[in-house]
C-alpha cells in the first residue's frame, strides 16, 4: 500500500500527502500548520483552533456549523495544537462519510466548507468576536490548569521544564495561564492571518478517493494567502552534562511521581544508532517483558507503574514512575542499574525478540484506525526523513544486542523529578 502513497507540493509551501485506505468508510482531511515554539506566541497559537473553529463569516456560529456539518451527513471537526521537537504544530481535521455509499458527491463540498472555516474567518471590527474569544479563553484557561489534576502528565512536563531550560522545548504548547489576559480580539487575528501567510502548511488526506479529482478539489478550493515562508531550525539534540539536576516539588498527592530524564546525544536520522536506540528504550522499560518491569516492579514491588519513552527531535529518553515516597533512592538507584546493565551488554535474546515485537505491531497498528497513517506521515515530511512503515520495520528486524550497546554508550542523566507529598 504504501508504494501509492504520493506527495504533491502545491506551491507557496504548502504540501499535499495522499493516502489511499479502502478499508474505511470515512475521508479525512488534515490540516498540519507548523510554527516555532515560541514563548511570545504559544497561548495565542493554543487559543487558535478553537477560535476558528467556533464560526465563519458563511457559518457564524456552532449552531450553523453544526448543522452545515449534518447536511454534510454527519461529517465533524476539530481542531487543537500539540509539541513535537521544538515545534508547536496547529491541527485541524475534517472526517466525512466516502462517496461511494453515499448518492451523491460531497468532497467538494466538504473542502468548500473547511476553507470557508479556515480562510474566510468571522471578523467584527478588525478582529476575532470578543464573545467567542472570552469563551475561548476560559477553556484554554481551565485546560492549563487541569493539567494538574493528571500527576504524572504534569511531573513529566515539569521535568522538561527543568530539564531544557533556556531551550524551546520546556515551553508548554497550550500556553500559559498568565499571557490570556494580554490577548485581544484584533491582535489575534491578526496572528492568525500572520500564521496562514508564513508557516509552512501539510494537508493530508487519508481513505478512499479518486486521486485526480482529490487533487483538483484540493488545488481550486483551497485558498490560503501566502508570503514569505519561516524557516524552521532544527533542534539541539547534544547536550554535555556538567552535573546532574534534582528537582523535587511537593503537593498533597498520596503517590509519588519519579521522572528520570537522560540525553541520548541521538540523531534521529542516524539510523545505525536510532533505532538500536528504540529497542533498547523497549529492552529498558517498554513493557512487561522489560527490566526495570521484571526487576524493580515485579521482584522489588517499589512502584505502581514504571515506563521509558524517547523523544524522537530532541534526543531524550526518561523513565517514568509511580512511587511511595520512602522507596525514592532504591527506585532512582535500580533505574540507574537497568541502564548501566543495558550498556554492559547484558541482553537477553528473549528481551531484544520481544521489544522488536512490540515495536513492530506499534507500527503496524498505525493503519487500524483513520487517522493514524495521516499523522505519521506528516512526522516524517516534517523531520525530511520520509521513511515508510516497512523501512521502518526493517530497521527495527535488524537491530543487533551490539548495536543498543554502542547506542547507549553517550546516554547520560541530566535531571532527576520527584512530585513528592
Amino acid at each position: 500500500m504504501e508504494k501509492d502513497i504520493k506527495k504533491i507540493n502545491l506551491g507557496k509551501n504548502i504540501n499535499l500527502t495522499l493516502i489511499p485506505a479502502t478499508k474505511f468508510k470515512s475521508n479525512l482531511v488534515s490540516i498540519y500548520i507548523q510554527r516555532i515554539l515560541d514563548r511570545e506566541e504559544t497561548t495565542k497559537n493554543a487559543l487558535i483552533p478553537a477560535i476558528i473553529t467556533s464560526g465563519c463569516e458563511k457559518y457564524p456560529s456552532l449552531r450553523e456549523i453544526s448543522n452545515k456539518l449534518d447536511d454534510l451527513y454527519g461529517s465533524s471537526m476539530v481542531g487543537d495544537v500539540s509539541k513535537r521537537g521544538e515545534r508547536q504544530v496547529i491541527t485541524f481535521k475534517i472526517i466525512s462519510t466516502n462517496e461511494r455509499y453515499l448518492d451523491e458527491k460531497i468532497f467538494t463540498n466538504v473542502i468548500e466548507f473547511f476553507n470557508e472555516v479556515l480562510n474566510n474567518n468571522l471578523v467584527i471590527d478588525g478582529g476575532f468576536n470578543n464573545e467567542y474569544l472570552d469563551i475561548e479563553k476560559t477553556n484554554l484557561k481551565d485546560r492549563i490548569q487541569a493539567k494538574i489534576n493528571d500527576k504524572s502528565r504534569y511531573a513529566l512536563e515539569r521535568t522538561f521544564e527543568e530539564m531544557c531550560k533556556g531551550e524551546r522545548f520546556s515551553i508548554s504548547e497550550h500556553g500559559y495561564e498568565e499571557d490570556l489576559d494580554k490577548i485581544n480580539a484584533k491582535g489575534l487575528y491578526e496572528h492568525y492571518k500572520n500564521i496562514i501567510r508564513t508557516s509552512p502548511i501539510d494537508i493530508v488526506v487519508e481513505g478512499d478517493f479518486d486521486e485526480k479529482e482529490v487533487i483538483d478539489i484540493i488545488s481550486k478550493n483551497f485558498t490560503f494567502e501566502r508570503g514569505e515562508i519561516i524557516q524552521i531550525p532544527r533542534e539541539e539534540y547534544k547536550k554535555d552534562i556538567k552535573e546532574v539536576k534534582v528537582v523535587e516539588d511537593k503537593m498533597d498527592i498520596t503517590q509519588g511521581k519519579l521522572v528520570m530524564g537522560y540525553r541520548t546525544n541521538i540523531d534521529f536520522k542516524d539510523e545505525d544508532k536510532y533505532y538500536p536506540l528504540i529497542v533498547g528504550c523497549n529492552v529498558l522499560g517498554g513493557g512487561p517483558h522489560s527490566k526495570m518491569f521484571i526487576n524493580i516492579r515485579e521482584k522489588e514491588s517499589l512502584c505502581y507503574y514504571i515506563y521509558s519513552s524517547a523523544e524522537k527531535y530532541k534526543g531524550i529518553l526518561f523513565v517514568s514512575s509511580g512511587i511511595e515516597v520512602q522507596n525514592y533512592e532504591k527506585t532512582v538507584e535500580l533505574v540507574k542499574k537497568q541502564l548501566e546493565s543495558i550498556k554492559a551488554g547484558e541482553i537477553s535474546q528473549d528481551e531484544i525478540e520481544n521489544s522488536k515485537s512490540a515495536l513492530i505491531n506499534s507500527m503496524k497498528s498505525l493503519s487500524d484506525s483513520i487517522g493514524g497513517m495521516s499523522d505519521f506521515y506528516f512526522a516524517q515530511g516534517m523531520s525530511n526523513t520520509n521513511s515508510t512503515i516497512e523501512k521502518i520495520i526493517d530497521n527495527v528486524v535488524k537491530v543487533k544486542s551490539e548495536d543498543i550497546v554502542k547506542a547507549f554508550e553517550k546516554i547520560e542523566l541530566d535531571t532527576v523529578y520527584f512530585l513528592r507529598n
